[in-house]
């Protein structure tokens, strides 16, 4: 019950911060887009759509939610009461993943009708979105103002958009596979063409132990930035 109040109250945030506007905004920009594509490059548009910009919607946005709350010393009256880290880390999470759902599932209906096959594309959806949201949670407690982390943000955004070189023909290399969003492709592209069941398997498996790594990092990283801060003047 706890939890269910905390992500409704999340939700609520978002939409109170006009985050769920401006998402559907975009996502109606990019249902145009698409639609307009010829339709030799009409699946590679959805694929680079998709994987650019709602499923790395929580680590763009992370970061301004938690500095604001720091701004409003929301963490020293939060934290003395029976709501965990956890519990903060996972309702943030949840949140920022189910409007990438939404808005992914948006743009998906309107440009090909969900004649697609939706599962490996969800899951990719999904996991990713878990995963970067933890990633930019990271970046987020560790960095004191707003032009910090869009700075920080930027370069590591930069590394995970190296694998669509490799998508795109224009570079190859075998390093690309450790970076956890090769996978996010491979699950994406998957729901427009034939994925085998074990390449699905390696990237959902894959995907799980980077979501668990980096909420080791965002777990560790909370309680060092900001639980040993509250109350100090060091928030």
């Amino acid at each position: 019950m706890r939890l269910l109040s905390a992500l409704k109250f999340d939700i609520l945030s978002l939409y109170r911060y006009r985050i769920i506007h401006s998402y559907l905004i975009i996502a109606i920009a990019y249902i145009f887009l698409i639609n307009m594509v010829p339709e030799s490059v009409s699946i590679t548009t959805k694929i680079l759509v998709i994987f650019t910009d709602p499923v790395v919607l929580g680590f763009y946005f992370i970061g301004g939610v938690i500095l604001l709350e720091k701004s409003q010393h929301t963490f020293d009256s939060l934290f003395v009461t029976p709501f965990r880290i956890e519990d903060y880390i996972i309702t943030k999470v949840c949140s920022f993943t189910l409007l990438t759902v939404v808005v992914c599932l948006i743009i998906i209906f309107f440009t090909t009708g969900f004649k697609i096959n939706i599962w490996p594309l969800l899951l990719g959806a999904i996991l990713s979105a878990i995963f970067f949201t933890l990633v930019g949670f990271i970046l987020a407690v560790r960095t004191k103002t707003l032009n910090g982390y869009f700075i920080i943000s930027a370069l590591y955004s930069a590394i995970f958009f190296l694998p669509l070189l490799d998508y795109l023909n224009i570079f190859h290399t075998r390093l690309f596979y450790i970076i956890p969003s090769h996978l996010t492709l491979i699950l994406i592209e998957g729901g427009f063409i034939n994925l085998s069941a074990w390449k699905m398997l390696y990237a959902v498996v894959t995907l799980i132990i980077w979501i668990g790594i980096a909420y080791i990092f965002a777990s560790h990283s909370f309680y060092k930035s900001i639980i040993l801060n509250i109350g100090s003047d060091k928030n």
